[in-house]
C-alpha cells in the first residue's frame, strides 16, 4: 500500500508540474502579443455618418495589429444598422510605419468605389488606424502610388482629427501635402536657384502664406542662400485678379543688409516663388499695410512685380 501511495503521489506531482509548465507557456505566449481595445469605424446607413464599435485587436507585431484591424473593418458589424466601408476585394499590399505615420498600401480595387463610398472608406480607415496607440497619421497609397485629391495633388498623411464623422463626411481632408517651388540665391549671389519642397497645408489657409513662410525659413539645399530676413513676419497675404498682395512687417526692410544686388535677389525670390502658383501672375508688396515707393533706396517698390530671371553681374 505504501508503494501504491508513493506512485500515486508521484503521478500527481508530475501532473501538477505539467499544469504549471503549461500555464507558464501560455502566459509567455500571451505576453508576446500586442493587445489593444480599438474603435472600428463603420457606416451608419440610416444617418450616413461614421460610427464606431469597440473590438479587441491582437497581434504579435505592429503589422499584425494593422492587418487585424483591417480585417475587422471588413467584417460584419455588431449593430445591424451599420455596414462595413471596406469592400471585400480590397487587400493590403504593404505596411510601413515610421515615426508614428502609417503608409497603408492598398490594392487597385480601391479605385473602383464610387466617390461617396470612397470618402466613407477613407474616413473610416484613417479614424480606425489612427486610433491604434502607435499610429498618429495615416497615408493611403494605391498600388504604391499616393492617393490624390480631385485636383491631382497627393493627399499625404492625415490625422484622425482631420476627419469629420458627424453630418456629412468631407470629400477631402482639412490638411494635405502640396509641392511648392521656392527661389533662393545661389552660392555666389549672382542669381536665383529653384528648390522644390513638400509642405503640409491647411486648405483654410492661403497657399501663398505657406510659400512666404518657407522662404523666411531659408533654403534646405546645400549652397543656396537665404534672401528674406528671418525676422520678417507676414502680416497678411491675399490674391485678387491674379495679383498677390503680400503685407510684410517692417523687419523686411530694417533687417535687410541692403545693396541693389541683394535687394533684387530678395524681391524676385519672393515674386518668382509666388507666381509659380497657378493663381498668381504678379506680386504687390506692402510694408506694415502701406505701399512704399522704393525698397532700401535702390529699387522702385510701388507697382506690382512680374516674374523675372535675375542675373547679377559681378
Amino acid at each position: 500500500m505504501k508503494k501504491i501511495s508513493i506512485v500515486i503521489i508521484a503521478v500527481l506531482a508530475v501532473l501538477v508540474i505539467s499544469t504549471i509548465v503549461t500555464v507558464v507557456i501560455n502566459i509567455n505566449s500571451s505576453e508576446n502579443n500586442i493587445n489593444q481595445g480599438l474603435d472600428i469605424y463603420y457606416l451608419d446607413m440610416e444617418n450616413r455618418t461614421l460610427q464606431s464599435e469597440k473590438y479587441n485587436i491582437v497581434g504579435k507585431t505592429e503589422e499584425e495589429i494593422i492587418q487585424s484591424a483591417f480585417s475587422t473593418m471588413k467584417s460584419k458589424p455588431k449593430n445591424e444598422k451599420y455596414v462595413s466601408t471596406v469592400p471585400d476585394n480590397i487587400d493590403i499590399l504593404g505596411i510601413k510605419i515610421q515615426n508614428g505615420t502609417l503608409e497603408l498600401n492598398l490594392s487597385e480595387e480601391y479605385l473602383q468605389m464610387t466617390k461617396s463610398d470612397e470618402m466613407f472608406c477613407r474616413g473610416a480607415l484613417i479614424k480606425t488606424m489612427t486610433g491604434i496607440s502607435f499610429i498618429n497619421e495615416t497615408e493611403i497609397l494605391i498600388n504604391g502610388e499616393p492617393l490624390k485629391t480631385t485636383s491631382g495633388e497627393p493627399i499625404g498623411p492625415v490625422s484622425g482629427d482631420d476627419i469629420i464623422i458627424s453630418g456629412t463626411i468631407e470629400a477631402e481632408p482639412v490638411t494635405s501635402v502640396k509641392l511648392i517651388t521656392l527661389y533662393f540665391a545661389n552660392s555666389d549671389g549672382t542669381g536665383l536657384v529653384q528648390e522644390e519642397r513638400k509642405v503640409e497645408v491647411n486648405r483654410n489657409q492661403p497657399l501663398e502664406k505657406y510659400v512666404m513662410d518657407e522662404l523666411i525659413k531659408g533654403p534646405q539645399a546645400k549652397g543656396s542662400l537665404a534672401t528674406v530676413p528671418p525676422e520678417t513676419k507676414v502680416r497678411n497675404i491675399m490674391t485678387q485678379d491674379g495679383i498677390c498682395y503680400v503685407d510684410l512687417s517692417s523687419e523686411f526692410v530694417s533687417r535687410h543688409s541692403g545693396g541693389k544686388a541683394k535687394e533684387l535677389l530678395t524681391i524676385y525670390s519672393i515674386v518668382n516663388s509666388l507666381t509659380a502658383l497657378d493663381d498668381v501672375s504678379k506680386v504687390q508688396f506692402l510694408i506694415e499695410g502701406e505701399k512704399q515707393d522704393e525698397y532700401k533706396g535702390n529699387v522702385e517698390f510701388g507697382q506690382p512685380f512680374e516674374p523675372k530671371e535675375i542675373v547679377i553681374d559681378e
